[in-house]
């Protein structure tokens, strides 16, 4: 039986789909039919409204439909215009999601392609011993860091000015999309209250509209923006590294150190293994350069920062 032309995997993708085709996109539809006759209807009573105030004389049918608009008018214009940022909000939510869901797919699409790709060559690699190395028989083999991921969380490019290590584009995707939701929410929540509201916004006002809309998902978004920011640059001509707040040189570099680690979920199905690659300094000091799941991916990024800086590997069980 010949094989599919692609994974199984992509077959769940039906769902979404089907749920936004077939559920969600009617579903808005209906409710912007409701709301255009809704706002046909109450533009059809506030022209009758106006027309009844500029009457010279009314009959008692007259003067109680006048006062039955002046009430009904006035509860629909305030209702339809919460239900009208209602519609924004939510809008604007499913946009973010639909770019999420876009995004991240063709992100680890082409992370997939890249890795399978034919001009990819497998080269064979040397590890230096670390045990004849003075030290390399002193330094720690324990994780840099506590926190890890089951995919490429983070990439190595080119620049301009050499190379950087940051997020991926897929984490990128991520983080983006938290700030947009949030984003969304704050700036109609805002737009909404001074439209509709005759209260000044004070301080305290403003502080619990912005944290009772998106302000809790704009703020997340940030943080995750900063966190998958670049951590570590490779400026190639001035032969200089920052890592985090530090400024190293290439003279300073002794060697490279890949490990690898466990990460225990709250269950067996979270729990997964994970990489590191660390830069270490001639005094001993490490600094960690790349930390995620991807061993292709970091073995690569390896090889390449090797290469760069001209300095042996050291790796210890990592295969």
């Amino acid at each position: 039986m010949q094989k599919l032309p692609f994974k199984s995997s992509w077959l769940f993708l039906l769902i979404p789909i089907g749920m936004i085709y077939f559920v969600f996109v009617p579903q808005i539809q209906k409710q912007y039919e409701r709301y255009n006759k809704q706002q046909i209807t109450l533009q059809n009573d506030i022209r009758t409204l106006d027309s009844l105030k500029h009457a010279k004389k009314l009959n008692r049918k007259g003067t109680h439909l006048l006062k039955k608009l002046e009430i009904t008018v006035a509860v629909h214009q305030k209702v339809y215009g919460k239900q009208k940022f209602l519609y924004y909000k939510t809008g604007g939510m499913l946009l973010v999601l639909v770019f999420m869901g876009i995004g991240m797919l063709v992100t680890s699409y082409l992370s997939n392609r890249k890795k399978t790709s034919s001009k990819n060559k497998q080269i064979d690699f040397n590890f230096d011993d670390f045990n004849a190395d003075e030290i390399g028989q002193k330094i720690s083999w324990n994780a840099l860091e506590s926190s890890g991921s089951n995919f490429a969380s983070e990439t190595f490019k080119k620049t301009p000015q050499g190379y950087k290590i940051t997020g991926s584009s897929f984490t990128k995707v991520f983080a983006w999309s938290f700030f947009l939701i949030g984003l969304n929410y704050v700036a109609v929540s805002f737009y909404e209250y001074y439209q509709t509201s005759d209260i000044p916004l004070t301080f305290m006002k403003g502080g619990k509209l912005f944290f009772t809309s998106g302000g809790v998902f704009l703020i997340v978004g940030v943080i995750l923006l900063f966190m998958f920011s670049p951590k570590v640059y490779i400026y190639t001509r001035k032969r200089k590294i920052i890592v985090g707040a530090e400024l190293l040189t290439f003279q300073q570099v002794h060697a490279l150190q890949v490990l690898e680690k466990f990460i225990s979920g709250s269950s067996s199905s979270g729990s997964y293994f994970s990489y590191e690659l660390n830069l270490i300094t001639k005094d001993g000091t490490r600094y960690n350069l790349l930390n995620h799941g991807d061993k292709t991916y970091i073995l690569s990024d390896m090889m390449k920062i090797s290469q760069l800086l001209k300095v042996p590997v050291w790796n210890n069980g990592v295969v």
